[in-house]
């Protein structure tokens, strides 16, 4: 019974190192939400979701957020949505927008902005990272 037990513990313990990710910890996570919905007076729809890749580093994903939503009804229609990323190059970037029409005219607005970083992989010779590169350190 040892030996089937040591068994099932190598067979655990090589199946990550023969991918080459032993020591790696990973923390991903995500949400999302949509729906939409349609009557007498008009339909719509909205959207949200949500992701933090665990391992934030040059080479990850980083995070996000995206909300949207939209209605069209006897009077006009609108949509808008606002979006937010960060990377783990130390990138960033927010828009915001809105747009509607209506039978007294039409309208639009936008705002964004983004911002790129120098964040270095950890152990690196450089190794600031976008707030030591924003403060001198």
């Amino acid at each position: 019974m040892r030996t089937v037990k040591r068994a099932v513990v190598a067979s655990a313990l090589a199946f990550p190192l023969t991918l080459g990710t032993a020591g790696i910890a990973s923390a991903d996570a995500s949400f999302g939400e949509n729906g939409s919905f349609a009557g007498a007076d008009g339909a719509g729809s909205y959207s949200v979701s949500s992701q933090a890749d665990g391992h934030v580093r040059a080479d990850g994903d980083g995070t996000s957020f995206e909300e949207s939503s939209s209605f069209a009804g006897p009077d006009g229609a609108w949509t808008e949505y606002v979006s937010a990323h960060a990377d783990g190059d130390g990138d960033t970037s927010f828009e915001q927008g809105s747009s509607s029409a209506t039978s007294e005219g039409a309208s639009s607005e936008n705002v964004s902005s983004s911002a790129g970083g120098d964040v270095h992989i950890e152990g690196s010779e450089d190794e600031q990272g976008l707030l030591g590169g924003l403060i001198g350190l």
